[in-house]
């Protein structure tokens, strides 16, 4: 997976902000993220007209990618730069 080096800074900058909001809050950590991308998910079908199998795929292939991004950091193989993985 290849991610713009500004779309992975905004990214980043937003899950900071969710974190230090949880923080404050008391909330459960990772609780303002599933609300959000549940609110995102059900804006994005409204909006594109996607479907739950359409979703269930897109969320399988970024655990997916994740696991990968994962394993290649252990094995010292993740740049740290974007969400590549060096060859």
């Amino acid at each position: 997976m290849n991610v713009e080096r500004d779309v992975l800074a905004f990214a980043t900058s937003l899950l900071q902000t969710m974190r230090e909001t949880e923080r404050a809050k008391g909330w459960e950590s990772g609780e303002l993220l599933r609300t959000t991308l549940r609110l995102l998910v059900v804006a994005g079908a409204d909006a594109h007209g996607w479907d739950a199998d359409e979703l269930t795929d897109e969320v399988r292939d970024l655990i997916e990618a994740v696991g990968r991004r994962d394993a290649g950091a252990r094995a010292g193989l993740f740049d740290g730069h974007a969400m590549t993985v060096r060859h």
